[in-house]
């Protein structure tokens, strides 16, 4: 493990802070390891190096469950700048399978603060997902990603001219029913909920062509839709999920 001059300064900075300050002996030893584990992840982070439970269990020797721990403790005590968990979720979800028969999406969350503030931000509005046996598993209904993606767009979602053109294009050629009437509510403004009904009720490949078309503003909100209609297209099939 080679850690720059400035890295091995800053780790004995934080450690004599504890320890050379008429504190000596008082840091229990969890607290301890968690200082310890921050500056090895920070480390890891700064220098584009695995950090992922497996490649750090190997490293460390401890197990899997005891790296998702210290993740924990350090992110609630040396909180990470440059943590962006809604960026990192995007990025898993390139990743992610769609099961077109229950409607539900799922992605392995390769971070368990991402996890955590994921399901937070969801609770915080209303939302759910369903826990899996697995810890690092997220998995969810299609329609509840149209929240997120409403949630994090700098704007309203709405249709721009040629968005609404294309549109009732389909909806021309749309036999009577419930797509075609998901269909009419985005052109009547009910973007989200219209949109929401098609990928639970329509065919895929209607649901991706309509979304396709809807302008999402805001980089992180826009790769999240991109990367979800890859999901439902089937894209990323053969990848890991």
């Amino acid at each position: 493990m080679d850690f720059s001059k400035s890295e091995i300064d800053q780790a004995f900075r934080m450690i004599s802070a504890r320890y050379f300050e008429r504190n000596f002996g008082t840091m229990a030893k969890t607290d301890f390891e968690t200082l310890l584990f921050s500056i090895y992840i920070e480390h890891l982070l700064d220098n584009n190096q695995p950090f992922d439970d497996y490649a750090m269990s190997k490293a460390l020797g401890i197990t899997q469950s005891k790296v998702r721990t210290l993740k924990l403790r350090k992110e609630l005590q040396y909180p990470r700048a440059k943590f962006d968990w809604i960026k990192a979720f995007a990025d898993d979800l390139k990743r992610a399978s769609f099961d077109a028969e229950s409607k539900k999406v799922r992605v392995l969350i390769s971070d368990v603060n991402v996890l955590t503030e994921l399901r937070y931000f969801m609770e915080k509005n209303g939302w759910y997902d369903e826990y899996q046996l697995n810890p690092r598993l997220f998995q969810c209904r299609v329609d509840f990603f149209l929240n997120i993606i409403s949630k994090l767009a700098e704007e309203s979602l709405s249709l721009d001219d040629e968005a609404e053109r294309a549109i009732k294009e389909i909806e021309k050629q749309t036999p009577d029913g419930v797509v075609k009437k998901a269909l009419k509510d985005i052109l009547n403004g009910s973007v989200v909920d219209g949109t929401k009904k098609l990928l639970l009720y329509a065919g895929k490949e209607i649901g991706v062509k309509v979304l396709k078309k809807i302008p999402v503003a805001g980089a992180t909100a826009s790769e999240i839709a991109a990367a979800l209609i890859d999901v439902i297209s089937e894209k990323n099939e053969g990848k890991e999920a």
